[in-house]
């Protein structure tokens, strides 16, 4: 018994298991706010506006992918093997990711002006705002990298607390539909300005003018463009069959695909917790062996993880639509069933694009996600208007299980794949 205890004691102390949890912990609170928001948004207008405002969250999405740049991969790494540099890095690119968002965004916004019913327009105005402070939110990325996750935990808590008291008093009143905008907005713009006070606080020698400030954008764009065109290209093969049943399915199959991924995926913050924080050490490990080893077995253990919450979310899954959504979301809960496998593959895929950026295969996995990409345009448009939105689902399970194993497996003559055969190995775990 006394040395149970010993031992959690020491996994407690230790920085990167301590940091993994306060991640875990911020990431349940946005992920409550998301899904009793989102949920009450769903279950208020039904599937068909709720497939529309999805539709716009997933232009969105690969708008802050665009935009940032590939920052979170190339400012984490810089950061935790070299902060003074990783600082200077991030204050000096700020601009470029404020520009290249507003730009795109507003080209956006234009087109749904035009082409989009006044409820959807709105709330793509809204989700715009909220996906912009996500998209400049570097501060996040520095706190993860310097294990200090706990502050983004607090800034996100207040934001939260505010978006849920704004909502509570929306239902309340019984105002109109549109002051859902202002929650939405509110649980990213409130921790954005907390976390950015935070940091210009206790990194004041920073407000100074940063030379060779052309030096470090120019850096940026030649690493985090791949970096950025493997991200886009990532969303773009995971959402394009959003963007495919809303045209051939229509809004409402899309609203009820919507709650199933929403569901499917809504814990892998779990995972990316532990992912991020144990590649923090990963990142400073000069034994290449070794490193293998490390991410071995961390994959070994986010492939356990994943199967113990997603076996539950199968058992459970269809009394927390019920609660959550409501009747008319029940045909989410045999899609969920189909996307949970989808997860349980993309939930690991962090773990080779970590290692593989480790090796410097920047390059690497800019064109397997291109690849990826292009491989799953035609399964995802066959199986979805052949076979309706079921198969739709399937064809995430294809794409994501090739992304994960054969398209990894090329880089440095099977690196990945040695990887995944050490995760199953017992020395490993020792």
């Amino acid at each position: 018994m006394l040395s149970s205890i010993l031992v959690i004691r020491k996994y407690i102390n230790n920085k990167f298991f301590s940091n993994s949890l306060w991640m875990i912990a911020e990431k349940i609170i946005s992920i409550f706010g998301l899904l009793f928001v989102t949920s009450y948004v769903a279950k208020y207008i039904g599937p068909a506006n709720f497939g529309k405002l999805n539709y716009v969250a997933s232009i969105f999405i690969i708008v802050q992918a665009i935009s940032s740049l590939g920052s979170e991969h190339v400012l984490f790494r810089r950061i935790a093997r070299n902060r003074i540099s990783g600082i200077n890095l991030m204050v000096s690119t700020t601009a470029l990711r404020h520009i290249s968002f507003i730009i795109i965004g507003m080209l956006v916004l234009i087109y749904l002006n035009f082409n989009s019913d006044s409820i959807t327009f709105y709330f793509g105005v809204a989700t715009a705002v909220a996906y912009y402070f996500s998209a400049i939110d570097i501060f996040s990325i520095y706190n993860n990298a310097t294990l200090n996750s706990k502050l983004n935990t607090y800034c996100n808590i207040i934001g939260l607390l505010v978006g849920l008291v704004t909502r509570y008093f929306i239902v309340l009143y019984e105002l109109d539909i549109l002051y859902l905008t202002v929650p939405i907005i509110s649980v990213t713009l409130i921790p954005y300005l907390l976390k950015r006070y935070l940091f210009f606080k206790n990194n004041l020698f920073f407000k100074k003018k940063i030379i060779h400030k052309k030096k470090y954008n120019l850096y940026f764009i030649k690493t985090g463009g791949p970096l950025a065109l493997s991200s886009v290209s990532a969303i773009l093969y995971t959402r394009m069959v959003l963007f495919i049943i809303m045209a051939y399915c229509g809004p409402k199959d899309l609203g009820v695909f919507s709650v199933a991924n929403q569901l499917a995926t809504s814990w892998m913050f779990i995972t990316s917790a532990f992912i991020v924080s144990y590649f923090s050490k990963i990142y400073l490990e000069k034994n290449h062996e070794l490193a293998l080893n490390m991410a071995a077995k961390l994959n070994g253990l986010i492939f356990l993880c994943a199967f113990i919450i997603l076996s539950l979310l199968m058992l459970f899954g269809g009394y927390i639509i019920d609660i959550l959504y409501g009747a008319d979301y029940q045909a989410s809960y045999h899609l969920m069933l189909i996307l949970c496998i989808n997860t349980l593959f993309s939930c690991m895929g962090p773990v080779a694009s970590k290692f593989i950026i480790f090796n410097s295969g920047f390059s690497y996995l800019s064109l397997k996600m291109i690849i990826t990409l292009l491989i799953s345009l035609p399964i995802a448009f066959f199986l979805t208007i052949n076979f309706g939105v079921t198969c739709a689902s399937i064809s995430t399970v294809i794409t994501e299980l090739l992304s994960l194993t054969v398209l990894n497996y090329f880089f440095k003559k099977g690196l990945i794949l040695k990887l995944h055969c050490n995760s199953l190995k017992i020395n490993t775990y020792r």
